[in-house]
């Protein structure tokens, strides 16, 4: 009998499956949790996204994140003073949780890394953010580092901006963020969060206007025939020097279907993708999902372990500070990973 059975003897059938679920797919109680968590989003708690931190019971002294949808009526999560509860059951300790807004960036990775949206609240990618917008994001960021830190210890800036219209456009925003960050004695790895930026042309203009690098591609979005195949682009921008990885929402498609599609770009990956749950819809909204929502669960264990077994060959691991919407928090393949996690 596991700990939390034994000290609740009126605990939830809903708990009681997904711990099933859980020494089935040989996955900790933490890490399921979690995942449940991502996936079904509060039923109360206001409307948007939240983040919550917490903490799982039994007690842990490690704290996680999560960024999560409210205001889902057909979850059985929910906060009570802080507690958060599965059914009525508590399973775990809040110790923030609050409702997100847009924002020009935010750290993370103990303040080793930044995400910046330069153009959050705005769909124009054609103006403010030059060389002067990015050195006033990156002071505000300052304010938050931790103590000892400071603009020169961050290791990457990653971009996340599908506003652009061109890849020219992308590359030229991009001059002006390392320009500013030269300017506040930053040498930090860039990172773009998406899929404009293509051309073998565009990778050689990032290896000399923007370099060090790194390229995340949207896999959601592969590209019509047209265009140069993702594969291929990941190649390109290896050949070039620079890094590479991939976002992909898991939940839209099967999971032989998500199989070949990840398998050619694992090979040209040097980064840990990051790997979203599909989160589920509130009653208001459209969304598909490929697995009913009493299956859920099991299919993104499921997944979970396809995932590991396609990057098995790779040296990579999940960082779990890149994605808060993610299948891994403090293990992977039965080991445990290494931190930062938020």
């Amino acid at each position: 009998m596991s700990s939390l059975d034994s000290q609740s003897p009126t605990t939830s059938a809903t708990v009681h499956q997904w711990r099933h679920l859980a020494n089935r797919h040989q996955v900790g109680w933490g890490e399921t949790l979690l995942i449940a968590l991502n996936i079904h989003g509060l039923s109360s708690h206001g409307d948007g996204p939240g983040t919550i931190r917490l903490k799982v019971r039994p007690p842990e002294t490690e704290v996680f994140q999560v960024v999560i949808p409210t205001g889902r009526e057909t979850s059985p999560f929910t906060i009570v003073d802080k507690d958060l509860c599965v059914d009525g059951t508590p399973v775990a300790e809040v110790v923030d949780a609050r409702v997100d807004h847009a924002v020009g960036g935010y750290l993370r990775a103990g303040g080793r890394a930044a995400t910046i949206h330069p153009y959050a609240g705005s769909s124009d990618a054609g103006s403010p953010d030059t060389r002067e917008g990015y050195s006033r994001l990156l002071a505000d960021l300052a304010i938050s580092l931790p103590a000892g830190l400071t603009l020169a210890d961050i290791d990457e800036v990653t971009v996340s901006a599908s506003a652009y219209n061109s890849e020219s456009e992308a590359i030229d925003d991009l001059a002006d963020l390392r320009s500013a960050m030269a300017g506040l004695d930053m040498n930090a790895r860039i990172g773009l969060l998406s899929s404009v930026v293509r051309s073998e042309t565009g990778m050689q203009r990032l290896a000399e206007e923007v370099a060090p690098f790194a390229l995340f591609l949207d896999a959601d979005f592969p590209g019509g025939a047209e265009e140069t195949p993702l594969p291929d682009v990941l190649a390109n921008a290896r050949a070039c020097g620079h890094d590479t990885s991939f976002t992909y929402t898991v939940g839209n498609d099967p999971l032989d279907v998500m199989r070949e599609q990840l398998l050619p770009l694992a090979q040209y990956t040097t980064v840990w993708p990051s790997l979203f749950i599909l989160q589920t819809p509130s009653s208001d909204e459209d969304g598909a999902h490929i697995a009913e929502p009493e299956q859920r669960l099991d299919f993104f264990l499921q997944a979970r372990t396809m995932l590991e077994r396609i990057f098995a060959p790779t040296p990579l691991v999940p960082q779990p500070w890149r994605c808060y919407r993610g299948l891994w928090y403090r293990e992977h393949a039965g080991e445990p990973l290494p931190g930062p996690w938020i």
